[in-house]
């Protein structure tokens, strides 16, 4: 028997320039009893809207935004019966699709993050049932078209929640799976958005304390090689200035959504967002960013240091001249006077 679903794509990345759009609804409409997470967090913006024919499938495409620059294309397509393996090729043509409707915008390149939504409704009892379909599950999640091991699928399988009894939750790297009889897959697809969004935004913050620490390392560099040059202060300080405004940004916006998903405990959409920051590692990204400031931080200390040594080095030496000169003036005029007088 056909199970009917949909298949949600998701291809992220930041534009060069910003982008324009409307400030898309706030309010998630939820039907279970918990309390839903205080609307979108953070706020999109709606950019515009498209529709296109694959593999004779309507397909729907949503362009929408995020603060800081970051633009996605949303991608969405019924599908007659999920538990087919030709899904995985649906997807993949869907995420082709949004990356030439981003070719649209201003954006980097090196940067993307792309992920899978399969999201099946429409049917009676537990949705362990449909694990006879594990291996395709567990493939469409990991976007694996080779056989998986069984302890892999295993794995992949585990790691899910459930909140009511017909429902489940599956998260991998790649994708999800997401079981709700009702169809009430807005508010966990939008965790799940949330979470490529602070992924995404992890990536660029990483990439960019590494250019700055590089750039620091340039001028280091520069300072130890030309001892009696004057040291470029004011570079350093426009350097550690940047840091410290993308520090303060990244705390303030990164705990924000914490506080607000994880706002109503351990409650359905904090469990959410618990085990997608586990599958996606956010917490070790935060680890290595916060240890890559404080290197920055030593850093610059250690160079502010050498800088006023060796500025209180320069000084005294230029006072020394200075006073050597002087002398010599002295002298002079003290040998001009004597000619004078002998005169």
């Amino acid at each position: 028997m056909p199970i009917p679903g949909k298949i949600v794509t998701m291809l992220m990345t930041e534009t060069k320039e910003s982008f324009g759009g409307v400030v898309a609804p706030g309010e998630v409409k939820e039907v279970r009893s918990a309390p839903a997470y205080v609307g979108a967090i953070p706020e999109q913006k709606m950019i515009g809207q498209t529709k296109q024919i694959i593999d004779g499938r309507e397909i729907t495409f949503v362009t929408k935004g995020y603060p800081q620059n970051i633009i996605f294309v949303e991608g969405t397509a019924d599908t007659g019966d999920m538990f087919q393996w030709d899904m995985l090729d649906l997807k993949e043509k869907m995420i082709v699709a949004s990356r030439e409707i981003l070719k649209r915008y201003d954006t980097y390149k090196d940067f993307e993050e792309e992920y899978g939504m399969f999201c099946v409704s429409q049917y009676a009892g537990e949705p362990e049932k449909f694990f006879t379909h594990a291996p395709l599950i567990a493939a469409l999640v990991k976007s694996e078209k080779e056989p998986l091991d069984e302890k892999e699928i295993a794995r992949t399988l585990e790691a899910s929640i459930k909140y009511g009894k017909n429902d489940l939750l599956m998260v991998d790297w790649d994708g999800a799976f997401i079981f709700d009889s009702s169809g009430a897959f807005e508010e966990t697809i939008e965790l799940l958005e949330i979470g490529n969004y602070q992924l995404l935004r992890y990536r660029i913050l990483d990439f960019e304390l590494d250019r700055r620490l590089n750039k620091l390392s340039r001028l280091l560099h520069t300072h130890h090689k030309q001892r009696f040059s004057v040291f470029k202060g004011g570079e350093m300080k426009e350097v550690v200035r940047k840091m410290i405004y993308a520090r303060s940004r990244s705390i303030i916006e990164f705990e924000a959504v914490d506080r607000n998903v994880k706002l109503i405990g351990d409650w359905y959409s904090a469990k959410v967002f618990d085990l997608v920051e586990k599958k996606f590692h956010l917490d070790e990204w935060r680890r290595n960013i916060k240890e890559k400031f404080e290197t920055l931080e030593d850093i610059y200390n250690m160079a502010s240091e050498n800088f006023a040594l060796s500025f209180n080095k320069r000084m005294e030496i230029v006072l020394i001249f200075g006073w050597l000169i002087l002398l010599i003036g002295w002298f002079v005029l003290l040998v001009l006077d004597f000619t004078a007088y002998f005169k």
